[in-house]
């Protein structure tokens, strides 16, 4: 008996195209940029290759249920986030056409990887801690939205300097530095 399972994930992203498409609200504008027409291929991805300027930094974790520990497999997720200069767009600050952005399909496990380069303040100036942005959405839960932030950034003040005491869904996180001087941070997503 064949499964139904790739039909309904087909369905299920078509789904969610037209409703990036469609422009649901002005806060889902950057689903419609340089990730528009991709398709969600596995839990992997590099988002910024090895010629992209910047210090290296790779992000790991899981998508979980309210529960804070059961997994979420096959969920969608969305992150983008500025580059080393802080531009979203090519010389710009255009979220709607962010060039630094991935989507994945969650494993099994719940889990999800990207490669990337650190995301720089604002280049207009001012502005939030440097972040990236996360949408995930999935069979079973409302499209939600999320953030990465990085511990020890100067514009979080006090909030930035204990974050390794705080659970691994916590908006900011603790960054590792590898060996090969390669940044390391983990981040999981807890579904409200």
């Amino acid at each position: 008996m064949r499964s139904m399972r790739p039909i309904r994930r087909q369905v299920l992203q078509s789904i969610a195209i037209v409703w990036m498409l469609a422009g649901v609200d002005a806060g889902e504008a950057q689903d419609r940029g340089d990730c528009q027409g991709r398709k969600a291929e596995g839990w992997s991805i590099v988002i910024a290759g090895p010629d992209e300027p910047g210090e290296r930094l790779i992000v790991e974790g899981r998508v979980l249920a309210s529960d804070g520990t059961s997994p979420v497999p096959e969920a969608t997720l969305l992150v983008f986030h500025t580059d080393a200069e802080g531009y979203y767009s090519p010389g710009g600050m255009d979220e709607s056409d962010a060039r630094l952005c991935g989507l994945m399909l969650t494993d099994a496990q719940g889990r999800y990887r990207y490669e990337t380069v650190k995301p720089a303040h604002y280049a207009t100036g001012g502005g939030p801690p440097a972040h990236v942005h996360y949408r995930v959405w999935g069979d079973g839960f409302d499209r939600q939205s999320f953030s990465l932030q990085f511990e020890g950034d100067a514009r979080l003040g006090s909030r930035g300097r204990e974050a390794s005491s705080n659970p691994t869904w916590a908006t900011i996180r603790p960054i590792a530095r590898d060996d090969d001087g390669t940044l390391s941070v983990i981040r999981d997503l807890r579904l409200r």
